[in-house]
Formats: structure tokens, C-alpha cells, sequence
């Protein structure tokens, strides 16, 4: 059964993801200028809500490949490779974008240390750069390993859980988070509130279309159904 999205499918998804990203630009203009940051504040929170996404992704991700693993069907198959052609990539560029806003507000810290050597000193952004690791073995065993959708789905579900595992007892535990122990968002008013999680609505909104047109259009391509070896020639 060709599965494939029509062009017109394309087209709206294509239109919904800029008239989403032009709401994403729009509530970042909103975001107001902070003492000690001022209008660099934008950049660390446009890279956490993203993060949020995409630890959202994952997880799901995650759920999807269990659940893939339960039922053998084509169409979760389908979802996981959707989720994880979005959430892996998306992973390293929120990677780089952590070290941009990290290195644009560092001056705010006071610290006379380098960067690096704070990073080392934080449990969670140590536990983000092991995900970071884990992120790019997972793609090269996707890509150059792993040619069974059993072995590729097992995978995932290894990776969210060593993530989950890794986060959860950092985030559990406010002194492992060296560098703001307690959410800078969740303690703000409704002036960065509301824009930070409107941006995490749209940034969602268009991963789960991206991941949706990818589960469509190239998911199942990428491995064909399983199917019984041939008997051997006598």
C-alpha cells in the first residue's frame, strides 16, 4: 500500500510549519529584556523550550518502539522512525544552541572560570552531553549498523531509558544542577511564562508534523516488512 502523503498534504504541512514558526519568532519578539541578561534571554529560552520538546519526543519515541515491539505493525514502525529522523537531529542542534546561549550569557555568571570548567562541575549539563554521546551512537548504529527493525527499536528503547535514568535523578534533585537549582522559567511571571510555553506548543506542534510527514513519506522505506529467508536450494 503506497503511503505516501499527496502534494497537497505536503503543501499544508509546509504552510502550517511557517505560519508556526513565524508564531515562535513573534513570541520570542514579545519576550521582554531581564536585569543582568537583558535582551540575551531570548536565546537560553528558545533553546530550553526546545529542549522540552524534544525530551518529549524522545520519550515518546521510546513508547512507540515498545509498543512496536509488542505489535509488529508496520504503521508504529512507521511513527518510530518519524520520531527519531526528528528528535535525534534536533538533539544536536539544540546542543550547539546550549552552547551558544552559554557562552552569550556567561559574562552574566560572574564566574572567573572558563565555561568548560563549569560545565564539568553541573551534573545535568554532564548528563546532557552523555545524551549527546548516546544521541550520535544511536544514529550511526540507525545509519551504518543496525539493518533489523527489531535491533533498531530495542536500541531506541535502550537510549530513553538510559535518558530518563540519567535526567530524572538530576532533576529530582535540585543540588545537582550547579548552575540554577531552581527553574528560572517556572519562577518568572506571566511575561515570560506565557511566551516560553507558547513556544513549546508550536516547537511541538511542528516536530509532531515533521515526525508525522517523515512517517509517512520515508518510514516505510527505510526497512522493508519482515519477512522469512528463503528455504535453501537442495
Amino acid at each position: 500500500m503506497n503511503t505516501k502523503p499527496s502534494s497537497v498534504t505536503v503543501g499544508v504541512v509546509a504552510a502550517a510549519v511557517v505560519v508556526l514558526s513565524a508564531v515562535v519568532a513573534y513570541l520570542l519578539y514579545t519576550i521582554p529584556a531581564v536585569k543582568g541578561l537583558g535582551d540575551k534571554v531570548k536565546l537560553p529560552l528558545f533553546h530550553g523550550a526546545s529542549t522540552w520538546v524534544d525530551l518529549m519526543l524522545f520519550v515518546l519515541m521510546g513508547i512507540v518502539a515498545v509498543a512496536y515491539l509488542a505489535t509488529r505493525r508496520d504503521g508504529v514502525y512507521a511513527w518510530e522512525v518519524g520520531l527519531r529522523s526528528i528528535a535525534a537531529p534536533l538533539w544536536l542542534l539544540n546542543s550547539v544552541l546550549g552552547l551558544m546561549a552559554a557562552l552569550n550569557t556567561w559574562d552574566f555568571t560572574g564566574s572567573k572560570e572558563s565555561p568548560l570548567s563549569s560545565v564539568m562541575q553541573d551534573p545535568r549539563l554532564v548528563a546532557q552531553m552523555i545524551i549527546l554521546l548516546c544521541v550520535a551512537i544511536l544514529l550511526l548504529l540507525d545509519w551504518l549498523v543496525l539493518e533489523n527493525r527489531t535491533h533498531k527499536a530495542i536500541a531506541d528503547v535502550i537510549f530513553v531509558a538510559i535518558g530518563v535514568v540519567l535526567l530524572s535523578d538530576i532533576f529530582l534533585d535540585p543540588a545537582k544542577r550547579a548552575l540554577h537549582p531552581d527553574s528560572p522559567v517556572l519562577n518568572s511571571g506571566f511575561e515570560i511564562k506565557g511566551p516560553f510555553f507558547g513556544i513549546v506548543l508550536s516547537v511541538l506542534a511542528i516536530t509532531l508534523l515533521l515526525s508525522w510527514l517523515v512517517s509517512r513519506y520515508i518510514g516505510p522505506q527505510i526497512a522493508a516488512p519482515s519477512m522469512p529467508l528463503p528455504a535453501e536450494e537442495s
